[in-house]
């Protein structure tokens, strides 16, 4: 039983370690700026926070970041647990539920179809939601 426990282990770790992606000095060492102190410049009554004291914070259990130059990924990297009574960590493949940034992401990418001509921002929004349902709102 021990040996099937520690083989079983042995292939988690290699599975981890093989997802993680090799990345070039200059890389790691932006990555290492970014989880030292998120902003390079934020500093909150008088001291910089690292990431990890960011999630602990405000109670964050995982978080992915991306950073990304030029429409290409730099480099990407998961923090914290995605289930912590799995013992599932976060990795740059973990999908998270969209949340309040959906909203700008999606203000952002109607602003650019209109500044490129592709949508007129004072036409009736069921011009272009050609499967939206008008629906009655409700509040609760």
């Amino acid at each position: 039983m021990k040996k099937i426990i520690l083989a079983a282990l042995f292939c988690h770790w290699l599975a981890t370690v093989a997802a993680q992606p090799q990345y070039s000095k200059a890389v790691n060492e932006q990555i290492a700026r970014v989880e030292a102190n998120l902003s390079g410049e934020m500093v909150i009554d008088g001291k910089p926070y690292t990431l990890a004291e960011r999630m602990k914070h405000y109670n964050v259990a995982g978080v992915s970041v991306a950073v990304i130059d030029n429409y290409q990924i730099v480099w990407a990297k998961g923090y914290g647990y995605a289930d912590k009574k799995e013992n599932l960590k976060v990795t740059t493949n973990t999908l998270f539920e969209p949340g309040s940034i959906s909203k700008s992401l999606n203000a952002v990418g109607i602003l650019q179809l209109a500044q490129r001509g592709k949508i007129d921002l004072y036409q009736d929004i069921n011009q272009y939601l050609v499967n939206w349902e008008k629906k009655a709102c409700h509040r609760l």
